[in-house]
């Protein structure tokens, strides 16, 4: 039997509170920040595609612990 638990992990982007214009991404669970970007990036969608790498990996790791 399968058993669906939601991810906890969320990615969220937001604009850079160091560098005006650019993004930067985090990836929260239980909204502690579990692991950031370490440079901006000029779009939002770039950030979020940076971002989808990591929140992929992380996710990888929680369902392999569960």
């Amino acid at each position: 039997m399968i058993t669906f638990k939601p991810n906890p992990h969320k990615l969220r982007v937001t604009p850079s509170s160091k560098e005006p214009g650019r993004f930067d991404w985090s990836i929260t669970r239980d909204d502690m920040v579990v692991r950031q970007s370490v440079r901006s990036f000029g779009s939002d969608g770039a950030s979020e595609a940076n971002g989808d790498v990591a929140f992929r990996e992380i996710t990888a790791q929680w369902q392999r612990a569960r």
